[in-house]
């Protein structure tokens, strides 16, 4: 009994392994510092109050409506004080536990052979997505992650509630989508994915019979949409509009929605992004195609009954609807619809191996060598492009850090309305944002004093004309961090 039971686990095993050892190539972000959002967030949130605390989950704010995010900065905070590396090794636990989740996600669909292996593969694809420097790297995207966690483990707890009916195990799921609504927008897709993944993976298409529990399922989804409705009004209430954090819509037309989805597909398929040279007009007519093309294969993988595929390729096409209707695609966005192109590409080589091998087993063994060395080169691919990503967020973290610990070492203490300049200070570096617009709040936060200021010349003729009445702190860009200077005259 015990020998069966760690063969049943070895496979669990093998993948935590693996995933584990794919987690180290963020690992060097674990000593990299705050970077620009961060401090804003952290700024927010340095209460001490649990009023104050509670006042996070109010409408009424001008950032985006996510109380949670909130909610582990201050937490983190209140622990950590500011080190960065306790918010980031969140950050990194998070993305791994999301990429076991895909795991379990596949092997638990039953819809291929040998799923462990496919899952696996899967859960790699994404977790090594290059996509996720940013969503990883900087603290000011936990929300992605925790967002996602929520739609995981939601979808998979609503699976085992359609094998077995357990009421708990709904109420499970429920819970865990009213928690990832306040933690991210994007879960409001979570109902949709339910839907599909009970069609495509329920009695329709494994060909069993189609009327046994349509009533349970219909009451099922009826407490989602509960939670969706009750989280539109809260915001409606809050703010007028539910038109924050990826739920802006603006008026498109069928040509601009097509354009917003095939740049998420294009961003996210080997090669796709040598199309961005086309012409806009050109890229019309290749979307329309890419489209048709893209309806064709829906077909096809439902005719041939390669379920994981087909839930794959609509999670990749589905989920960029969010995001289209508010803003052109940046890394982080990318963080949802990559699930779906991971699981699509999985279930596609799955597919290519079974289609190679025959009833000889000859056919077989290179049938599957042919698999596993195309998804190897996808993984060697993309993790080639994810280091030279996290390096460039890496490096910023390192300056933003180098920053704020010589601030802190050159001027001890500072007092009130105070006014600091910095010279030269890149506000990104290779596209990665360094303070960007808050370095005002990262002063500010060295010292816990919200009355200094911060002025960033670009030369030296722009430090003339400073009050006298308070005292000037002045520092130029070094490189990783900043040297002091005595003032206007001594201007390097």
């Amino acid at each position: 009994m015990l020998r069966r039971e760690m063969a049943r686990m070895r496979p669990d095993f093998v993948a935590v392994l693996l995933i584990a050892c794919g987690l180290l190539v963020f690992v060097p972000n674990l000593t990299g510092y705050f970077l620009a959002d961060d401090f804003v967030l952290l700024s927010w949130t340095r209460v001490s109050s649990l009023n104050d605390v509670v006042g996070f989950f109010d409408p009424n704010v001008e950032w985006f409506y996510r109380p949670i995010v909130k909610v582990i900065y201050w937490a983190g905070q209140s622990v950590f004080g500011l080190r960065a590396a306790p918010f980031h090794l969140v950050s990194l636990l998070l993305h791994g536990l999301n990429a076991y989740l895909i795991y379990r996600l596949v092997v638990g669909s039953g819809a291929c052979s040998r799923a462990w292996v496919v899952g696996l593969a899967a859960g790699l694809l994404f977790l090594l997505n290059s996509h996720h420097a940013e969503t990883v790297s900087w603290v000011a995207a936990i929300g992605d992650l925790g967002g996602l966690f929520c739609i995981l483990a939601a979808l998979l707890l609503f699976r085992r509630f359609r094998s077995s009916g357990r009421p708990l195990l709904l109420a499970g799921s429920v819970g865990v989508f009213a928690l990832g609504l306040l933690t991210r927008e994007t879960v409001v897709v979570l109902p949709l994915l339910l839907a599909v993944d009970a069609l495509i993976f329920g009695r329709v298409l494994a060909g069993k019979d189609r009327g046994t529990g349509i009533g349970r399922l219909v009451l099922a989804f009826s407490a989602y949409v509960v939670f969706l409705f009750s989280y539109f009004i809260l915001q409606l209430a809050g703010r007028g509009s539910v038109g924050r954090g990826g739920l802006q819509f603006r008026v498109l037309n069928f040509d601009s929605i097509l354009l917003g989805i095939f740049d998420y597909v294009h961003g996210l398929i080997p090669g796709g992004r040598t199309l961005a040279t086309l012409s806009l007009d050109t890229l019309r007519t290749v979307v329309l195609v890419e489209a048709l093309a893209v309806v064709a294969l829906l077909g096809l993988l439902l005719w041939q009954r390669q379920r994981l595929a087909l839930f794959g390729l609509v999670w990749m096409i589905a989920t960029p609807l969010l995001f289209v209707f508010f803003t052109g695609p940046t890394d982080r966005y990318f963080y949802l619809p990559s699930v779906g192109y991971a699981l699509f590409a999985a279930g596609l080589v799955s597919w290519l191996v079974g289609f190679l091998s025959s009833s000889r087993e000859q056919n077989g063994r290179i049938a599957r060598a042919v698999g596993a060395l195309v998804l190897a080169a996808m993984l060697l691919t993309q993790a080639r492009d994810l280091v030279v990503k996290e390096s460039a967020w890496h490096a910023a973290g390192k300056v933003s850090g180098g920053v704020y610990n010589d601030v802190k070492r050159l001027v001890p203490n500072a007092g009130e309305r105070d006014i600091f300049y910095f010279l030269k200070l890149p506000p990104f570096m290779d596209g990665v944002p360094v303070f960007q617009n808050a370095l005002p709040q990262a002063v500010q936060l060295i010292y816990d004093n919200p009355t200094l200021f911060t002025v960033t010349p670009s030369e030296c003729g722009e430090l003339q004309g400073a009050p006298n009445t308070v005292q000037k702190y002045f520092f130029t860009f070094k490189g990783d961090g900043v040297r002091k200077f005595a003032g206007e005259i001594d201007c390097p």
